[in-house]
């Protein structure tokens, strides 16, 4: 049976082989028919609404577009146009793929808000690489993925009119962890690196451990990104791809100058390896280390939010906290905000101790 909708547009019930669908379809004088199916009745109405609105504002109708291009046929443009210039593209290479496996058979016009929902679904019941379950933060980065993709479909290519991913939220995640070395902590673990084999480690695990860069960011570092006289070192490669700056303390710079005396003629880099080419991978080393230290469910990330741990226990606020770690935002720094408490105490019995007089 046929239900009306605006215009001269149709939604029917139709029985496949896949069980029951919806048909949409849109005649309108002048403009090629266009039909699409749905898995639910609101999505195959939603869809004829869009592609009625779009005529009504003498808009070109995209139907045509969207049942010509299949997903797989969006992702793989995007894949040789865009991607190569993303910092992330390895990684939402992967990601893509999976999506294309999913949905990749599909033509634009067939990418419904129900069938996004259920591929992500599938994606959460995947097994991480170490067997473990899927977070919702990955699933997140899978989501964030295809959504530029759609986007980009929208803006450039034009073959979609709105994207459809903007009507689900996303995935919530839980707060990120907050493990850092405490005293004794440390000592071990310093000890341990000191002894390491790897002639780096302890210098790398030092300048993480004052700086908060992290692991990747300490070993792309060059000389000439070093200032020797002012201790500043300019970030080049950044997770968030904005060039910043730090400091390294004098210590720092008194390992590091006695390193440039050995190794400044054969690499660029701080922490070459082998060959000079690369810097060097501290693995193996680091994972040495860290058991030799006997420090439990600790990872070299953990040395970031050592820093910016101790920063907010010795009275650093948030923002202060998200300039040394290179924090766009707030949100991330924040997480450290509750380990000030007592520096926050502190202020308020200091400043407002005249508001109470001696109540």
């Amino acid at each position: 049976m046929a239900n009306g909708v605006a215009g001269l547009a149709s939604v029917q019930r139709v029985q496949s082989a896949k069980g029951i669908r919806w048909r949409a379809q849109i005649r309108r004088k002048g403009y090629e028919q266009q039909s699409a199916y749905f898995d639910r009745k609101s999505d195959a109405e939603a869809w004829a609404r869009q592609i009625e609105a779009g005529i009504d504002a003498g808009k070109n109708p995209i139907g045509s577009e969207a049942k010509k291009h299949t997903l797989a046929d969006v992702i793989d443009r995007y894949v040789l146009e865009v991607l190569p210039g993303k910092k992330s593209a390895k990684d939402q290479n992967q990601q893509l793929g999976v999506w294309k496996t999913l949905l990749g058979d599909l033509k634009l016009a067939e990418i419904t808000t129900d069938r996004l929902l259920k591929a992500r679904t599938s994606i959460s019941e995947h097994r991480g690489r170490h067997g473990g379950k899927v977070t919702n933060a990955t699933v997140n980065r899978y989501w964030a993925a295809l959504h530029h993709v759609l986007e980009t479909t929208v803006r450039e290519y034009g073959w979609l009119e709105q994207n459809p991913m903007k009507r689900i939220k996303k995935l919530k995640e839980p707060q990120g962890r907050v493990r850092y070395l405490d005293a004794a902590e440390r000592e071990a673990l310093l000890n341990a690196c000191a002894e390491s084999e790897n002639p780096f480690l302890e210098t790398i695990v030092l300048i993480a451990l004052t700086t908060g860069l992290r692991r990747q960011e300490i070993l792309g570092l060059d000389w000439s990104r070093v200032n020797f006289e002012t201790g500043q070192v300019i970030v080049e490669e950044t997770k968030n791809g904005m060039r910043r700056s730090t400091h390294f303390l004098d210590p720092i710079l008194t390992r590091l100058k006695h390193l440039f005396e050995q190794n400044g003629e054969r690499s660029n880099f701080l922490f070459p390896g082998r060959t000079g080419l690369r810097p060097i991978d501290i693995k193996s080393a680091w994972y040495r280390a860290v058991a030799k230290a006997g420090l439990e469910d600790f990872r070299f990330h953990d040395l970031r939010h050592t820093a910016a741990s101790y920063i907010a226990m010795d009275g650093g606020s948030v923002p202060e906290i998200a300039a040394v770690l290179g924090h766009k935002s707030f949100q991330m720094a924040s997480r450290y905000a509750h380990l000030s408490d007592d520096h926050t105490k502190s202020i308020l019995e200091k400043t407002m101790k005249g508001v109470l007089g001696d109540e």
